[in-house]
């Protein structure tokens, strides 16, 4: 391949990888690999830089087909041909990081509440979903002292999980 026909090769892999979620390089090397491995074959007296260009036409053409298309589930060949889908269930590992997250994040809340027993009367009751009338009922205060009330649980809640990252 000549210079020339690099640059021109180079130039058109450019044009059709805009607005393509790949890469000019990558589009060419994928054009180069088809033709190598024989999976695109080129007729006898063909440029080879048009029929690679044609590759890069037919890989974008595929690619926004694709996406026009969204996503479908891949059926897998089992032995039951039944359609095996991924478990949406975490890992073990997961599992066991999460709980032990959960639980220094627990502890660190309690620390942080733990002497003021209007802050953790507070915390269970919401916790128990209640809301309103029967929260401030709950606490015996109005209005205005359970806002106050819930912006000083805000700040202690915000206070032991800052720092912390979600697993």
């Amino acid at each position: 391949m000549t210079t020339t026909d690099h640059s021109y090769l180079r130039r058109r892999s450019l044009y059709l990888a805009q607005g393509q979620y790949m890469l000019a390089s990558d589009l060419r090397q994928e054009a180069f690999v088809r033709a190598l491995d024989g999976r695109r074959q080129c007729r006898r007296g063909y440029q080879i830089v048009h029929f690679l260009i044609g590759i890069m036409r037919s890989l974008t053409s595929q690619d926004r087909e694709a996406e026009r298309d969204g996503l479908h589930p891949v059926p897998l060949d089992l032995e039951d041909d039944t359609l095996a889908m991924a478990s949406l269930a975490p890992s073990p590992e997961q599992v066991g990081h999460d709980a032990l997250h959960y639980r220094r994040t627990l502890a660190a809340i309690q620390q942080s509440i733990g002497n003021d027993p209007q802050l953790v009367t507070l915390l269970d009751a919401v916790l128990d979903g209640e809301k309103g009338i029967a929260l401030q009922n709950r606490l015996g205060l109005d209005a205005k002292s359970l806002a106050s009330l819930r912006k000083q649980l805000q700040r202690k809640l915000a206070a032991a999980a800052k720092d912390r990252s979600i697993p």
